[in-house]
């Protein structure tokens, strides 16, 4: 049986703990969280013990989930690898190269740490990633990603992130991942709207397998629209093409208590506990068969470390 604690108890973590106390051969030991009102609602829904630091159950856990705000990684992140601990730690690994070092440094064995880059685990990139390295479109010439949100993202952080490091990391890993490239320059341009942090990011990389590569993030979505997302992957080779809508794949709800349409999650996650599926499953599921078995991560230390150094080199860029 292998014992977790989930740390922090917000929106993803409240939805990794659904998961992972159903998931056959983990023990969902504690939810840890500063705030009394998110650990009553923890207790209430798990019925596990709460804490208010890591430190009052790490001896009691094989794992911690760590589903902290981004600046609080480090810290969870090095006290837990060095207690030989496994970890896994939502995107961005951390917010700097030299925060990504310092996790890197704490693990005592490899295969201890995974980042949890929730997209390469829906299916249908995963399925554009082995045509891609079949060789399918041939040399990659120009590969687009793109993903926008709704202002209700800038609310819910009130100013404490950038979209390029809410939303972009997403995209900038896929693009390190799908096309196995690294990136030569960078020329970004930006817009701050609402905060002082970026709520508009096009960057443009060139890679060097020789491709051109251009990674567009913004939250400029008005809050009355029906649809909350626009995203989506475009691939252009010398031999062919490939065109992926990430845009939506929730089901639409309008019912007299809504007050008006709703779409709901039913790819990433649900926030029915008794529904199974999605691309958070696979990934959970992913990090606890590696903590069984012994590895290796699907999504190393390393990857979280390198795409968080493509995304100081976009904020760089925009700076410029």
């Amino acid at each position: 049986m292998i014992r977790i604690a989930v740390l922090g108890m917000g929106l993803m973590g409240m939805l990794h703990a659904r998961i992972l106390q159903r998931l056959r051969g983990v023990e969902l030991v504690a939810a840890v969280d500063v705030a009394a009102t998110r650990l009553d609602a923890a207790a209430r829904e798990f019925g596990v013990a709460t804490a208010r630091s890591l430190a009052e159950v790490i001896d009691r856990v094989d794992a911690v989930s760590v589903t902290l705000p981004d600046h609080l990684h480090v810290e969870a992140c090095v006290e837990a690898l060095g207690r030989g601990k496994f970890v896994l730690v939502e995107k961005p690994l951390a917010t700097t190269a030299d925060a990504c070092a310092r996790i890197l440094a704490a693990r005592t064995r490899p295969d201890q740490l995974m980042v949890a880059h929730l997209l390469r685990f829906d299916l249908r990139i995963r399925e554009l990633k082995r045509r891609i390295d079949a060789g399918a479109f041939g040399r990659i010439d120009y590969f687009r990603i793109h993903r926008a949100n709704t202002r209700g993202g800038v609310k819910r952080l009130g100013g404490r992130a950038s979209v390029t490091a809410f939303l972009g990391v997403h995209d900038i890993d896929l693009m390190l991942w799908l096309t196995g490239a690294s990136i030569v320059s960078v020329a970004a341009r930006g817009r701050k709207v609402f905060t002082g942090q970026w709520d508009l990011s096009v960057a443009h990389m060139d890679l060097d397998n020789g491709a051109l590569a251009v990674v567009e993030n913004h939250w400029l979505i008005n809050a009355a629209s029906a649809r909350s997302c626009l995203a989506g992957i475009q691939v252009f080779g010398d031999k062919g093409t490939a065109l992926l809508d990430l845009s939506t794949d929730e089901l639409e709800l309008a019912t007299d208590e809504l007050g008006a349409t709703r779409r709901v999650d039913s790819r990433n996650w649900t926030h029915d506990g008794g529904v199974g599926g999605g691309s958070l499953r696979r990934e959970l599921e992913a990090f606890v068969d590696a903590v069984r078995d012994g590895g290796p991560m699907p999504v190393t230390g390393e990857d979280g470390a390198r795409a968080g150094a493509a995304l100081n080199l976009v904020e760089q860029a925009l700076e410029r």
